[in-house]
């Protein structure tokens, strides 16, 4: 007789320390096939059950592979509390599945739906078999590991030693919740006595624990068996030599399995021919718990079906739950399906799949099956395979792929099958360019490119730029539309020139993208589609932007906003790549509120005709604009989604520009130690290749450094990556270039603040937009600070306010603000001070900004109890907040380890201290701060 859970006393211990009680927790179990990994997942699964948790026990299996989500739909099967959760993986979110890029909006709704499930008594989610996941179950787990849900939430899964999916080990590495690891090892000696009840003799047992190597499963096939196999008589396993691990005297790894392999086969040749058919229909079927299905499979009665089933599992083949019968262990399922044969089992998944149709059952479990048995020719089964891959596409293109394959190969090579084949074509370049695997999706547009009709191959050459764009290659991209421009008709010819004038945009090459745009406008009069006109004006009024001819600029923005408005949204549909630098231009010119109604014009329109290419730039233009506006939730959220769908596609460039995006808004709600690595991170990396990103990121970064203090840093960021020359930089080079005046001032460097002053004011009067002018005003103030012009830098400030009040940019009024209350201290103003001080916490509170709303609350706190003393109106905010840090006894460390910066940038900070206070040493300073006022 065999104990049912013996050996694992320490390991179930472990895990019952992990149930969740107020946050999420992950627990990995490992081992070896055979160990005893689902049964000790049984036995945790009924204990936290016992101790009131909700308890979700899900498997995956090795021959499902393809169907999506499939061990979350085993897990939430039958579940009233979880229909909700069912449903999201059976029916998807309605929103989201014309749309491959924002799988991250379903794994959201998991997320939220596990949050709500969780209280008040906790929920724990266990998966067996992980190294079995399909893709489509592995986005879902590695969102939930770097998102993980709030609560008490436990998720666990089991896999094979070694076999758990790479990009699962990735995200659990760097995950914030507790990770428990559990290692399954072979039972001892004593444990297999303990194990092994009844009348074995010891020797019996002895025997049988050297045979077995401690192996559970095996264990228990040979204690079954009237003699005991000498270890020696286990021949090698050919795909490997022997684990090092063994203990001496045992077999290895590779012995073990080929060992069980062979005994399991014994056990099923041991059977009566009806009941081994019945098992190898089973495994088609991928469990016994549908006997209907098993019935048509093995085409066999039902009753007769029913008997063999019940054969199956008085012999231990098959095993009884609450949800029917299941084989015993996924090995021996393994085994029934190899021993019924190739040709059989291709005959028995085409049986499968023919009887599901007949019950109506959604595409993808008919495709799970078809994709073994599609004979060439089928165009039934390439048809269903073709609908099931689309469907697919949206939230399981690795699936989408594999279906979509196997279309491919079931049609026919006859001229009148060319078109549908270039079809299916293009759909798995879609499908592998929105599954991360964009190298491979370039590959087969060269492919495809050389065999494309006229009517496509326009199609295939934007679409090859589009990926050598997403791989960085900017100059491949160009190539690529140059060479197919003899090529093109009147209507192709202009959009491929389109195409090359955004490539050059992207590039920084404005002239050469002004030509091309002005090209595309002659060849396509009268316009082939009624977008290109407004791709083409769009594109123009940007490059008159970047060149700062506002003039010129405003007047083509105001023709290419009124060209898209007048598209339908199918118009719109085939120029979608519009949106984006239309919305970048129009807030350049500061119509914000224009600018997101537009991009949210985009993503609808993308969605609903499933332009998935359109998607990833719209939320971080969005994200950007929200920035501006100091909307900091919105913005998380917009930066967010745009990360989440770089991790699918998007080269190196795109992962970094997105998180240079999402830098600001976090450091503005949750502070420096959020975003220290992402900044680390960008700063060491090389500059980006294209100008637009390039631009955008720096002046983030530059003004995250001035945020926290790190002025020296910021100006040498600035010194590094923008030129004095401002040709192709655009208007935001004007707020970079005050951003440098207001460095170069904060370290003491007063000509050349002065210098980089005189740069932005001279751009600015050139007609710049309220949000430009807005920042020079501000480092007006600031440089007139520095230089004790008090009265002159209230005015500056004043102006910097009333500007970004003016444009409803509350993020830059709080932060003129604060420069104002800075001036006032200067000049004596404490009241006036106090007032614009309580303006900007304000502000920033209302933004959703609370970091920068306590360094207010900091400030305030200071100018209620101190008067102004002499010389201390000439420190700058953070001047003042490390002098009066060290004025309490504070070392240079513990003031960088308060405020978060380096030990280096405190010392900087309290060299200009020493030198505006005219002290020499610490003592000195800290009387200074001390003295009464007068």
């Amino acid at each position: 007789m065999i104990a049912s859970l013996v050996g694992r006393d320490e390991e179930m211990a472990g895990m019952a320390a992990q149930l969740p009680v107020n946050g999420p927790v992950f627990l990995t179990v490992e081992g070896e096939p055979g160990i005893g990994k689902s049964r000790l997942l049984g036995a945790f699964a009924q204990l936290a059950a016992d101790r009131g948790r909700t308890v979700l026990l899900g498997r995956s299996t090795q021959f499902e592979r393809s169907l999506p989500f499939g061990v979350w739909l085993d897990a939430t099967d039958d579940n009233n509390r979880l229909a909700g959760l069912h449903r999201l993986f059976t029916n998807g979110i309605e929103d989201v599945s014309a749309s491959a890029l924002e799988r991250h909006r379903l794994h959201r709704a998991v997320r939220a739906a596990l949050a709500e499930a969780a209280s008040p008594d906790g929920l724990l989610l266990l998966f067996d078999d992980a190294h079995w996941a399909d893709e489509a179950s592995v986005e879902v787990f590695d969102y939930l590991i770097r998102h993980a849900p709030p609560g008490p939430v436990l998720i666990g899964m089991a896999a094979r030693t070694g076999r758990f999916p790479p990009r699962l080990i990735r995200s659990l590495t760097e995950a914030d919740a507790p990770v428990h690891q559990v290692s399954l090892g072979p039972l001892s000696v004593v444990e297999v006595d303990a194990w092994l009840t009844g009348d074995a003799s010891p020797g019996r047992r002895r025997r049988l624990h050297a045979a077995s190597g401690g192996n559970p499963l095996f264990l228990g096939m040979l204690a079954a068996l009237p003699d005991v196999p000498e270890p020696d008589a286990l021949t090698p396993a050919p795909f490997g030599p022997p684990a090092s691990s063994a203990g001496p005297g045992m077999p290895g790894r590779g012995v073990l399995t080929a060992a069980l392999d062979r005994l399991i086969a014994d056990e099923l040749r041991g059977l009566a021919e009806m009941p081994q058919r019945i098992a190898h229909a089973a495994a088609v079927a991928g469990d016994a718990t549908d006997p209907a299905l098993v019935a048509a499979i093995a085409e066999l009665p039902d009753s007769t079906t029913e008997a063999a089933l019940d054969v199956l599992a008085e012999a231990a083949v098959l095993a009884a739950d609450e949800r029917g019968l299941s084989f015993r262990h996924p090995l021996i399922r393994a085994a029934a399906y190899h021993a019924a044969g190739p040709g059989w089992r291709t005959g028995a998944h085409r049986r499968a799949a023919e009887h599901l149709r007949t019950r109506d059952a959604a595409p993808a479990r008919r495709a799970a099956h078809l994709e073994h048995a599609v004979r060439a020719g089928d165009l039934d089964g390439a048809q269903l395979l073709t609908v099931a891959g689309k469907q697919a596409l949206a939230t399981a293109p690795a699936t989408a792929i594999r279906w979509l394959g196997a279309a491919l190969r079931a049609l026919p090579f006859r001229p009148e099958f060319a078109a549908t084949r270039d079809d299916l074509r293009l759909a798995l370049c879609e499908a592998l360019a929105v599954s991360g695997r964009t190298e491979q999706s370039r590959t087969l547009l060269h492919e495809l490119l050389s065999t494309a009709g006229p009517g496509r191959r326009t199609a295939v050459v934007v679409l090859l730029a589009d990926a050598e764009r997403t791989l960085g290659n900017l100059s491949e991209a160009g190539a690529i539309l140059i060479a197919e421009l003899p090529r093109a008709g009147a209507a192709g010819r202009a959009e491929l020139l389109l195409e090359l004038a955004s490539t050059e945009l992207h590039d920084g090459r404005l002239a050469a993208c002004a030509a091309h745009a002005t090209e595309a406008l002659r060849v396509c009069d009268p316009p082939a589609r009624p977008g290109i006109p407004a791709v083409a004006v769009t594109l123009l009024a940007v490059c008159a932007l970047y060149r700062c001819d506002f003039v010129l600029g405003h007047r083509l923005l105001d023709r290419a906003a009124h060209l898209v408005d007048a598209l339908s949204d199918p118009q719109l549909s085939d120029d979608l790549a519009v949106v984006v630098p239309l919305a970048w231009g129009e807030f350049l010119l500061d119509r914000h509120t224009t600018a997101i109604r537009r991009l949210d014009r985009g993503l609808r329109v993308a969605r609903r005709f499933g332009r998935h290419h359109a998607i990833p730039m719209n939320y971080a233009i969005r994200a950007a604009i929200r920035i501006r506006l100091g909307e900091v939730g919105q913005a998380i959220a917009d930066a967010t989604d745009a990360t989440e769908i770089a991790q699918y596609v998007g080269g190196a460039e795109t992962r970094a520009f997105l998180r240079g995006v999402r830098a600001r808004p976090l450091l503005w709600r949750d502070g420096p130690q959020a975003v220290t690595a992402a900044v680390a991170e960008a700063l060491s990396g090389p500059p980006l290749r294209a100008l637009w990103w390039r631009t955008m990121l720096d002046h983030g970064l530059a003004e995250i450094l001035l945020s926290i203090g790190e002025a020296e840093q910021c100006r040498q960021l600035l010194r590094s990556r923008v030129p004095a020359d401002p040709s192709g930089l655009g208007p935001n080079v004007i707020s970079t270039y005050a951003m440098r005046a207001q460095a170069e001032a904060i370290c003491g460097d007063l000509a050349a603040a002065a210098e980089w002053y005189e740069r932005a004011a001279t751009l600015s009067r050139a007609g710049a937009p309220p949000a430009q002018s807005g920042c020079v005003a501000r480092a007006g103030a600031v440089l007139a600070t520095a230089r004790g012009e008090h009265a002159a830098a209230v005015g500056h400030a004043t102006q910097a306010v009333e500007r970004f009040r003016v444009a409803a940019i509350p993020i830059g009024e709080a932060f003129a603000q604060l420069v104002l209350a800075q001036a006032r201290t200067g000049g004596g103003d404490l009241r006036g001070a106090k007032l614009a001080l309580g303006a900007a916490r304000e502000l920033f509170d209302a933004c959703g900004a609370p970091w920068l709303a306590s360094m207010v609350s900091r400030e305030q706190r200071r100018a209620g109890a101190q008067t102004i003393r002499s010389g201390a109106g000439q420190l700058s905010a953070r001047e003042r907040e490390i002098a009066e840090l060290v004025a309490q006894g504070m070392t240079n460390q513990q003031v960088a380890d308060q405020l978060f910066l380096s030990p280096r940038t405190v010392e900087t900070h309290l060299s200009r201290v020493f030198q505006k206070l005219k002290v020499a040493t610490r003592t000195a300073l800290a009387r200074r701060f001390t003295e009464p006022a007068g």
